[in-house]
């Protein structure tokens, strides 16, 4: 099989940004182009959730190569919810393994400061069927039911979630990026305002901005695309602890990269909710069902552990400008493999939705 590799990851700092998305975008873009040579790109893939309803922007796949110079380009925008970066990247390196294009760039940006909280979280709630929306409910609740499930099915209490939000924070506190940077204390954390029990204000990631870029091309560098896979799945019905969208994702990506969950040194996991970084980590086949919140409180999914999983501080603490997250995870990845030089193998996966449109995508170091 052909190979496509990652050139020039950037990453703009998350929180809270002054200017327009297209701004965002153009100065995180910029970072990527810079040092290749920007004739070489054929296209560009723009992900963003929405851009229209955020801040009355359109048409950003043609407004970003102009702003950039580019021109002659096969450009258009992505959106699958909050894994539009992550499609944005799988659909960039399927373009350059079929044969048509050998150069290109991915850029994924969310500006989410404009609206209120609770402007924002009706946006955010469209994303839900209508049967879900007619019951009511908004996306934490629908976070909610399902830790309330993973709690009940292995055991744990909601102070066990201490240890999952306490290691987030603290690998957020070492992120120069991360929107959030705060060491997380038991008196915070047992105080914390409920945003829908049992999920407090401390287990679900901010509204942020920022913005992720990065070449893909068939020349060589350090970090390869191993293997990909993503799945769809139906709109939950029910509480469920683990999700059908993650495990065919998983799955196929394994199969074509032609390795094990046994053989990931590191992963970046979507943690919206920190407790669906337990919920990815079983399904990526790291942990037994149950387990993966014990080996949070052993240590083995911290930096210095056996399988570091979202030492970024992942969405919760890094932020969450949801159409970005999914490249930003892949950018995350490529740093780590500078800073770990013994690591070889890594993956990212992306929820769409409530777990609907997913995706997971396995990096080798060369």
């Amino acid at each position: 099989m052909n190979k496509v590799y990652i050139h020039n990851p950037a990453l703009s700092v998350f929180g809270k940004h002054k200017g327009s998305q297209l701004d965002l975008s153009f100065a995180t873009a910029k970072q990527s182009v810079h040092e290749f040579q920007s004739h070489k790109i054929q296209f560009i893939i723009y992900a963003s959730f929405s851009p229209d309803s955020y801040n009355k922007e359109y048409h950003l796949s043609a407004k970003l190569p102009n702003r950039l110079g580019l021109r002659d380009l096969y450009s258009v925008r992505m959106e699958t919810a909050s894994s539009s970066g992550a499609a944005a990247f799988q659909l960039g390196v399927n373009l350059i393994l079929s044969g048509r294009f050998d150069h290109g760039l991915v850029v994924a940006t969310e500006l989410m400061s404009e609206l209120s909280r609770e402007e924002s979280n009706l946006l955010l709630g469209s994303v839900l069927s209508d049967s879900q929306r007619l019951l009511g409910m908004s996306m934490a609740q629908g976070g909610a039911m399902i830790t309330r499930k993973y709690l009940d099915d292995y055991g744990y209490k909601e102070d066990d979630l201490y240890a999952i939000a306490k290691k987030l924070h603290d690998n957020g506190l070492k992120n120069p990026k991360a929107h959030i940077k705060k060491n997380l204390t038991w008196e915070d954390y047992s105080n914390q305002p409920k945003i829908a029990s049992p999920l407090g204000l401390y287990d679900i990631s901010p509204l942020s901005d920022g913005s992720a870029a990065l070449i893909l091309s068939k020349d060589p560098s350090s970090v390869v695309v191993k293997g990909m896979g993503s799945g769809t799945a139906p709109f939950l019905s029910s509480a469920e602890s683990s999700f059908l969208a993650n495990r065919i994702a998983f799955e196929k990506a394994y199969k074509e990269a032609g390795v094990s969950p046994m053989d990931i040194d590191f992963a970046e996991l979507h943690d919206a909710f920190t407790p669906f970084e337990l919920v990815g980590a079983e399904d990526a086949g790291f942990f037994k069902r149950g387990e993966a919140l014990f080996q949070v409180k052993a240590g083995l999914t911290h930096p210095k552990g056996k399988i570091p999983i979202n030492s970024s501080g992942g969405l919760k603490s890094r932020g969450h400008p949801v159409g970005a997250s999914g490249l930003a995870q892949i950018v995350e990845l490529c740093r780590f493999f500078e800073e770990w030089p013994e690591k070889r193998l890594a993956v990212a996966q992306s929820i769409g939705g409530l777990a609907t449109n997913n995706f997971v995508s396995i990096l080798e170091r060369e």
